[in-house]
C-alpha cells in the first residue's frame, strides 16, 4: 500500500481553508497533516510535520506566500509547493514559480484543479493552471529583468517591508524578526533608498502594488 501524500494548508481565510480541507479529506491517498494561517506558522509546522506538499496562499499576514515558498524550498529541497491565489496576473505567477513553487492555480479553479495539481507536482511535474498560462507567457515576453521587489531587495528587507506595511511599529518588527531596533531602522533606510520612498506610506503603497501585502492585511 502506497504512503498517503502528506499535505499542509497555508491559508489565512478560515472559510477557504475549511473548504480546501473538505476537498482534500475526500480524496483517497491524501493526509492533511496541518493547517496554518500565516507564513511563519507554515515554516514552523513544515519543519515538524514533514509534509510532501504545501498548498500555499500568496497573500498572508506576517510573511507572504512567495517569501514563505522561497524559504521552505531552501530549507526542504524535496518539498513541493502549490501556489493558490486570487491573483491571475502573469507577473505574480512568475514570482511564485521563481521562488520555487512547482504549481500555481487561481482560487476560482481550486475545486476543479487542486487535486490534479497536487498529484502532478508529487510526480515531479510543474502544474500551471490553463486559466493563467496565457498571462504567464505574456509576462515572460514582457519581462525586463529585475523590476520587482523580489529582485531588488534582500530576503530580510522583504520581511521588514511586509511587517512595516502591515502597520507594525519598529519595535514590534524587531521583536518578530529577532533583530535590534537600530537594525530595523537601517533596513528601513535601505528600503527607502532602493525603492525611492519618502516615507512609510510610500513603502505601504509599494508593498501592495507588488503583492507583498494586501490592503486588508
Amino acid at each position: 500500500m502506497e504512503k498517503p501524500i502528506r499535505l499542509l494548508l497555508a491559508e489565512d481565510h478560515e472559510v477557504m481553508r475549511e473548504a480546501l480541507r473538505s476537498l482534500l479529506d475526500a480524496q483517497k491517498g491524501f493526509d492533511v497533516v496541518g493547517e496554518v494561517r500565516d507564513g511563519r506558522e507554515a515554516l514552523r509546522l513544515a519543519a515538524s510535520a514533514a509534509p510532501d506538499v504545501v498548498v500555499m496562499d500568496i497573500n498572508m499576514p506576517e510573511l507572504n506566500g512567495i517569501e514563505t515558498t522561497r524559504q521552505l524550498v531552501e530549507a526542504h529541497p524535496h518539498l513541493k509547493v502549490v501556489g493558490l491565489s486570487v491573483h491571475e496576473t502573469g507577473r505574480m505567477v512568475m514570482e511564485m514559480l521563481d521562488a520555487g513553487a512547482a504549481g500555481y492555480l487561481p482560487k476560482t479553479s481550486a475545486s476543479k484543479e487542486l487535486v490534479a495539481a497536487i498529484r502532478a507536482v508529487v510526480e515531479g511535474k510543474t502544474y500551471v493552471s490553463p486559466a493563467v498560462l496565457g498571462n504567464l507567457m505574456d509576462a515572460q515576453r514582457l519581462a525586463q529583468g529585475s523590476g520587482s521587489a523580489f529582485a531588488k531587495l534582500t530576503d530580510r528587507e522583504r520581511e521588514v517591508l511586509q511587517l512595516l506595511a502591515e502597520g507594525h511599529a519598529t519595535k514590534v518588527v524587531a521583536e518578530k524578526l529577532g533583530l535590534s531596533v537600530p537594525t530595523v531602522h537601517t533596513h528601513r533606510q535601505h528600503l527607502m533608498q532602493k525603492l525611492g520612498a519618502r516615507g512609510v506610506a510610500d513603502l505601504v503603497r509599494y508593498a501592495i502594488r507588488e503583492g507583498i501585502t494586501t490592503p486588508e492585511s
